[in-house]
């Protein structure tokens, strides 16, 4: 799992519209009208992890290692011998020729950010962005008195632009992985679940740790209950020498291991939210391990949260049966507003991905026709 401490820019507003363009599998998407919890869901390769992607690189948009992390998560090495070739995977088509653009923007009236990442080799005879690149390698004591050594021996770079509202940030620049730095001044606090995502047992004490330092455990408590009433109490033990989560049940301490895949997952994400509030949340394949007997209370958690803590909640599914769930969750809480469908298709003459949105009257209209649409690939 991928995750962020708070940043610099913190981020009171939410997505509301977002366009990717030139990025895995997308030409040009454009989707609007995002609510607080988004389920995109579409036949197999229409493109859902890529558009959480997408999203989470622009929430990280001067922070060229994230496209590592995103590699990692679909367990695909990254040579460090020719990094071209391991960035060229993320433009559409390998056509790194044409820009990579992702932009949104949020609810705040004037609030928009675009990402441009355009790809330049060393003898492209473009002075200015040469001049940028020797300019940021001496800001970070990459060159010295070698400066035309370590210019020469660049190959191909990538160039990663930012603008908010007009206004452009610092250009960074990517060709080397040790050089991958962070830039967490403009990064937004968010967090990337892939589908095998389930944190380490160190991370799950530290986190656990953290809520109970900053009085927070009642709150990982208090959501355990939707799906457990009988839990009281949760404890980091280490009866064995390794520090596990026990819960209380009816004054019988038990590891939470033992209480089922579906309350581990719930878990593992409440911790995770609960220690980044404020946050945008990327959960891949939600239903990965819940059975669907608890799913509607597994969003009714999900809900709660997410107005709570102030988080906006992206998750892909495969699963007709877990945006039933969501519907009743949401609509049996009075929240229907806040969630919105987004389907993913795939022109079957052009192959270019389109998205269409269902928000409450979409979602209601659905309902009526029993949820009548194919979701699975």
């Amino acid at each position: 799992m991928m995750a962020s401490e708070t940043c610099g820019v913190g981020r009171r507003d939410m997505y509301k519209t977002f366009r990717v363009k030139n990025f895995r599998c997308f030409k040009d998407l454009q989707i609007n009208d995002l609510g607080r919890v988004n389920l995109i869901a579409g036949k197999n390769n229409t493109g859902k992890t890529a558009l959480m992607e997408a999203m989470y690189l622009h929430t990280k948009p001067l922070s060229p290692h994230v496209l590592i992390d995103l590699q990692s998560t679909r367990g695909l090495a990254v040579s460090q011998d020719f990094l071209p070739r391991f960035w060229k995977q993320f433009f559409n088509q390998m056509n790194s020729s044409d820009p990579m653009e992702i932009s949104a923007s949020g609810t705040e009236p004037l609030q928009c950010h675009e990402l441009r990442v355009t790809e330049f080799g060393n003898t492209s005879g473009n002075f200015q962005t040469s001049e940028q690149l020797y300019s940021d390698l001496v800001s970070r004591g990459k060159v010295g008195t070698d400066a035309h050594a370590v210019m020469s021996s660049i190959d191909k770079f990538l160039h990663f632009e930012l603008v908010t509202d007009g206004e452009e940030s610092p250009s960074v620049f990517y060709f080397r992985d040790p050089w991958s730095y962070k830039n967490s001044d403009v990064e937004q606090n968010s967090f990337f679940i892939p589908v095998q995502g389930r944190p380490s047992k160190q991370e799950v004490a530290s986190q656990l740790s953290q809520l109970e330092i900053d009085g927070t455990l009642s709150e990982l408590i208090k959501t355990l209950q939707i799906l457990e009433p009988d839990l009281s109490d949760l404890r980091l033990l280490s009866p064995d020498g390794e520090m596990i989560i026990w819960a209380l049940l009816k004054g019988q301490s038990l590891p939470v291991r033992l209480m089922g895949e579906g309350m581990n997952q719930i878990c593992h994400l409440a911790l995770t939210l609960i220690t980044n509030p404020n946050c945008i949340a990327f959960i891949d394949e939600i239903e990965n391990g819940i059975h669907y007997s608890v799913q509607t209370k597994v969003w009714e958690a999900i809900g709660q949260m997410a107005r709570e803590l102030d988080i906006q909640v992206f998750a892909t599914t495969h699963s007709l049966e877990m945006i039933r769930a969501a519907y009743r969750s949401f609509k049996e809480c009075g929240a229907l507003e806040d969630l919105r469908l987004h389907r993913l298709d795939r022109d079957a003459d052009t192959g270019d991905i389109e998205a269409v949105t269902y928000n409450r009257r979409g979602l209601e209209a659905l309902a009526t026709f029993d949820f009548d649409f194919e979701v699975r690939g």
